[in-house]
């Protein structure tokens, strides 16, 4: 059979069914941009993108010019174009781009049709005071109303982008929420190159990919993006001599009381144990200075729990066993000797080399145990992280190394602020994985969050003071999260680690209003996440959210690609965004029961103990989880599970797993016969786009099938789910997830 797209590509495996689109598509490659606007030095790859930036930033009649004035207490307007990305205005989008070919090259993050805002602003007021729940759910898209099926569905599968090549991420789309009530914040504007922002740079309205209230992180890669040779490259290969093998085994032999017969792997087994962390964990947490690292110079303990958390990477369990058996023993007994029997470290505790490591030694095997139920114990991790505490607060929690203006002296002083904020975020993991309470409390941390990853990877003196001239400089931790939270306060830039630190930390404060809402003394229900009306609480972590979003943008390294050169913190980030959405409506950590790793109970208690109520904030996260689904279905839930999900932290399980839950919740209630109150034109759509999801993977089924009762489509959704973790993977928990999925279906279907 003939192929309905003749032209192919001669630099990538894209084809096209018409020679202009070829043409268009190749200057993706060739970065020319012949498109340059005539009022100002933007220039673009295509045409229609000039035509948008020309309506957006020079066309006196836009909605956001024409319907805002700068003394609008109501700055919602210019953001009601993102109000649904997950159902792209087709029809509008067809003739702004022209044709599906074109539409293809832009993720449905990327590309919006102004036109939706222009529909809603000429139904919203300008001013005026409005309720803190702020407006309705708003407009879903372009289609005309009834159901959503067909072609629209096709649609919007076809703007999912296929990966180039076999290693390409999956794209993690992530859906609209409404605009909030808070001082506005700046707009940043996205050519196909973005320029560094300086305090001088110019806002445009409406013209960035994260406009000011859409609470999505788009794909911040150029239009037509390509993997190139500077995407990141696995990390070297980390060598164990002979002479480094025998000097650990004599070090080895000074723990004698505590590992009676000692023994290492060959020399050659190390190396690959070493490698597997640097390719498999670091990525996620780069605590480790790649350029600076010298095996021969680690402490035993560190040497071998690195060496027990790599070789999980490596596919040998065996390994890694037996290793962590010999580095619990012996960072145990190092605590003991030197941090609990008198011989306390030098007065300088901050800049104490012993102390780092024995925290990354005692972080590495919480690492190790946490993921499984006995070999090793999940609470083994539980246990360490007191003596984790203990040492995070003996060397003073917020005490730095001086730094002098070198290399090495600022490398030393990033290694220890990034250790002791990469170790709040475990314990943080471990509220959310456990719903144990947290060790350190956000407030706590005053010291600066981290630098960019560009200064980080910077492999000489050289390369590093370059980038150094360049960063604005690392905001204070509190700064910036009072920032967030602060309407009238300037927005703080912030890292990709720094990012990632951040969410965790509104993540915390989501766990702690939560659990003092279910006091006795909580009769009022303050905060309530099933509670359908807002709360001053609700929308002020709303606004930190949106905030965070904003900022989220504007980092230069921040990406939803897990290969990206700047390492895959910020992707995981978005993942954990989207889990502060969820628990803003329903209480998961409380009843999910992960630590009893059975997962009927899981399943049981998410079924009986968990409660939604209908609304449009819960209808918008239920958008959020949808949405996040539609990529593993256009690419293959198999392909992702065998293939991406490896790449992914476990944190994304963890997500996932109350991305199902919720949904299928929300189906629940939206599938009911004669539901009261009936729904809303935004709860039929959803519904609509959930049905067209599983028709496409479960070929045959009928719509009237799956609506039959009000449990089929939740246990069809739930199924999916649950086949993107049930491959062979590294961790246990990340198969409970999957079989807890399962079981849910289960009951749903009985």
């Amino acid at each position: 059979m003939l192929s309905n797209k003749p032209y192919q590509c001669q630099r990538c495996p894209r084809a096209f069914a018409r020679l202009e689109h070829l043409q268009r598509h190749d200057r993706s490659h060739t970065k020319e941009k012949p498109f340059t606007c005539a009022q100002c030095p933007k220039a673009f790859t295509r045409k229609d993108l000039l035509a948008r930036h020309d309506r957006l930033s020079h066309t006196e009649g836009s909605p956001s010019r024409s319907q805002t004035t700068p003394s609008s207490a109501h700055p919602i307007l210019d953001g009601l174009d993102t109000l649904a990305s997950v159902v792209t205005d087709h029809a509008q989008s067809r003739r702004s781009i022209g044709s599906n070919d074109q539409f293809s090259e832009l993720s449905p993050a990327v590309h919006r049709t102004p036109l939706i805002s222009e529909q809603l602003a000429s139904d919203t007021p300008s001013a005026g005071p409005t309720p803190i729940a702020g407006p309705d759910f708003g407009y879903l898209g372009g289609f005309a109303p009834g159901n959503y099926e067909g072609n629209d569905f096709t649609s919007f599968l076809d703007s999912v982008p296929l990966p180039s090549h076999p290693f390409s991420p999956a794209y993690q789309p992530l859906p609209l929420f409404p605009p909030l009530h808070f001082s506005p914040v700046p707009d940043y504007d996205q050519s196909s190159d973005r320029a560094p922002l300086t305090e001088t740079t110019p806002a445009t309205p409406s013209s960035s990919v994260l406009p000011r209230h859409g609470a999505q992180l788009p794909s911040l890669q150029p239009e037509g993006y390509q993997t190139t040779p500077k995407a990141r490259q696995p990390t070297g290969f980390v060598p164990v001599t002979a002479q480094c093998r025998e000097k650990f085994m004599n070090l080895l032999s000074d723990y004698a009381n505590v590992v009676p017969d000692p023994s290492l792997p060959s020399r050659h087994a190390l190396s690959r144990c070493l490698t597997g962390y640097l390719t498999g964990f670091h990525d996620h947490y780069p605590i480790v200075h790649i350029p600076t690292l010298n095996v021969e110079s680690m402490t035993l303990p560190l040497f071998l729990s690195m060496a027990a958390l790599g070789a999980r990477y490596c596919r040998e369990p065996e390994t890694s066993m037996r290793l962590y058996q010999i580095a619990k023993p012996v960072t145990l007994e190092h605590v003991r000797r030197v941090f609990q029997c008198g011989k306390m470290p030098p007065v300088n505790v901050a800049d104490d080399t012993d102390t780092l490591e024995t925290l990354q030694a005692l972080l590495y095997l919480t690492s190790v145990s946490a993921w499984f139920i006995n070999n090793p114990p999940y609470h083994e991790a539980l246990s360490i992280r007191s003596l984790m505490e203990m040492l995070l607060r003996n060397g003073g929690l917020n005490r730095l190394p001086e730094h002098d203006g070198t290399w090495r002296r600022w490398i030393r002083r990033e290694s220890v602020k990034r250790m002791r904020l990469i170790v709040f975020c475990f314990f943080n993991i471990h509220t959310i994985v456990f719903d144990v309470p947290p060790v350190i409390l956000t407030e706590e941390v005053t010291i600066e969050l981290p630098c960019t990853e560009q200064e980080w990877q910077a492999p000489h003196a050289d390369l590093w003071h370059k980038a150094r001239m360049k960063s604005p400089g690392e905001p204070k931790f509190q700064n910036a999260l009072s920032a967030l939270f602060e309407p009238n306060s300037n927005v703080e830039r912030f890292s990709s680690l720094g990012g990632y630190v951040l969410i965790h930390a509104i993540l915390q404060d989501i766990w702690l209003m939560t659990k003092a809402g279910r006091l006795p003394v909580s009769r009022r229900n303050r905060f309530n996440p099933s509670c359908i009306s807002s709360t001053p609480e609700l929308v002020s972590v709303e606004q930190a959210l949106e905030r965070w979003c904003q900022c989220w943008e504007r980092n230069q390294e921040s990406s939803i690609d897990p290969l990206s050169p700047h390492g895959p913190l910020s992707f995981t980030s978005a993942a954990l965004l989207r889990l502060a959405y969820i628990r803003l409506n329903a209480d998961c950590g409380s009843a999910r029961q992960l630590q009893t790793w059975d997962p009927v109970q899981i399943a049981t208690s998410l079924r009986e103990n968990l409660s939604v109520r209908r609304g449009d904030r819960l209808t918008r996260a239920a958008l959020h989880c949808a949405h996040a689904l539609s990529t593993p279905v256009k690419l293959g839930i198999g392909f992702v599970a065998h293939s991406q999900v490896a790449l992914w932290s476990n944190q994304h399980a963890l997500c996932s797993l109350e991305c199902a839950v919720l949904l299928a919740k929300w189906l629940e209630a939206v599938t009911v016969p004669h539901p009261d109150p009936a729904l809303t034109e935004q709860e039929a759509r959803l519904r609509d786009f959930v049905l067209e999801m599983v028709m496409e993977v479960q070929h045959g089924v009928s719509r009237e099938w799956l609506l039959a009762t009000n449990t089929r489509l939740s246990a069809a959704v739930t199924r999916l789910w649950a086949r993107l973790f049930t491959a062979d993977y590294i961790w246990e928990m990340v198969a409970l997830i999957g079989r807890s999925l399962n079981s849910y279906a289960d009951l749903l279907e009985q």
